[in-house]
């Protein structure tokens, strides 16, 4: 019994870590490592008795009640039920959070994770660059891949110029993060590799990437890192003075292309058509702020916002609504808000300030709360797979304060 004791802990030690290596590698080898994960963790639980222990943190209560009401919103919810089942689950990875970090501390493998997920990382980083500067032919491998049946990669990132196997949105905000890790770890232990990793992670997703919300959060993630980690004013000047000098080159024609998108966004939302990124948000936001209006304390149940928002599309004329149908408003507040009301709206922000509160324990999981918060504004964090499973494994492994590797 103790050789399969010892089996079972050797085994479990390594899947976190492995799910975060191929976070944008392979989606589905993620899930099935995470899915593991939460089995191995209910299994410890079992037998060392420690129920009590998911719910020590109050972040965790958030995450249980979260999910506790959006299952009991099926006695009213206005979706069907198809729809309700979709969104149950997408969000059931609020149920995941606590077992993950209960996994994490009793294994003690948080670092490993940080490491895989590095090193997962820096591989999609490098194949990245060889498909912007077409050193290897792609279109070759992903028709290799899907006569395999090994992956049917999608044609939005088939025909991106950067992503190799995700979503662009979800590889620039996962190199985002990487770029602030791997900076932290080259500031506090002078090691000139992480430095570099960290710098073409960043231009990577500035000037090659084609995510405003990746611009977002990587040039938040590097003013926080300006002013909170870097200490040297000679170092901050450096960094300063290398960003303007890209600034006059070619790199920067894509970053001023995705900007000057956004004044032909606004000139076609004057004309009441939202069919681009930002009018999008902009028609989803009006929706959400609809629904919080009719229905503020419990909202309209769990995968109601597409219903709620064909009421909203016919009641206020707007053109080609079908356009603009979806479950997914791309922001969690508005998500949330719109099928828990006001309730759900206060768990979710509860949630996210328990993030930040915790980081005050440690500067690096500052990073991780800004993370968290922006692609929650800008994008349905989680809601989508890829990025709520990327979320919840860093989470997982960043609430525990113990990445010594990271520390001075």
């Amino acid at each position: 019994m103790s050789l399969e004791k010892n089996s079972f802990y050797n085994i479990s030690i390594y899947l976190l870590p492995l799910a975060s290596f191929f976070v944008l590698i392979s989606p589905a080898l993620t899930n099935v490592l995470i899915l593991l994960s939460v089995l191995s963790s209910i299994i410890f639980i079992i037998i060392n008795k420690d129920i009590e222990e998911l719910l020590d943190e109050k972040i965790f209560i958030c995450c249980f009640l979260l999910y506790g009401i959006l299952l009991f919103s099926f006695f009213y919810t206005i979706a069907e039920f198809d729809e309700y089942f979709e969104v149950i689950k997408k969000y059931v990875k609020f149920l995941y959070i606590p077992f993950l970090f209960y996994l994490t501390k009793k294994l003690n493998n948080s670092e490993n994770v940080i490491r895989y997920f590095i090193s997962g990382c820096t591989i999609i980083l490098f194949f990245s660059y060889c498909k912007y500067f077409s050193l290897i032919n792609y279109e070759l491998l992903y028709s290799l891949l899907e006569n395999l049946n090994i992956a049917n990669v999608k044609d939005k990132v088939i025909n991106n110029n950067t992503a190799v196997f995700q979503d662009y949105i979800i590889q620039g905000i996962v190199l985002s993060f990487y770029s602030f890790i791997c900076l932290i770890f080259a500031i506090r232990n002078k090691n000139l590799i992480y430095l570099i990793l960290s710098f073409l992670a960043f231009f990577n997703v500035l000037f090659m990437n084609d995510s405003r919300t990746a611009y977002i959060l990587i040039v938040t993630l590097l003013a926080f890192s300006l002013f909170m980690v870097i200490k040297n004013n000679k170092i901050r000047l450096s960094i300063v003075i290398v960003l303007i000098s890209i600034f006059f080159t070619q790199f920067s024609d894509n970053l001023e292309f995705r900007i000057k998108t956004l004044h032909s966004d606004l000139s076609h939302m004057e004309n009441n058509n939202y069919n681009s990124s930002l009018g999008l948000r902009y028609i989803w936001t009006k929706v959400g702020l609809d629904n919080l209006k009719n229905s503020p304390i419990i909202g309209n149940g769990a995968g109601s916002f597409e219903k709620s928002s064909l009421n909203y599309y016919e009641k206020n004329k707007v053109s080609s609504y079908s356009l603009y149908l979806t479950n997914n408003p791309h922001n969690e507040f508005i998500s949330l808000s719109s099928q828990l009301g006001t309730i759900g709206f206060l768990l979710y922000f509860l949630f996210i300030y328990y993030l930040f509160n915790h980081s005050q324990k440690n500067i690096f999981s500052y990073g991780l709360a800004l993370t968290v918060l922006i692609s929650s504004v800008f994008n349905s964090a989680f809601y989508d797979n890829m990025l709520g499973l990327f979320l919840i494994i860093i989470i997982s492994a960043l609430y525990q304060n113990n990445i010594k590797f990271l520390k001075k």
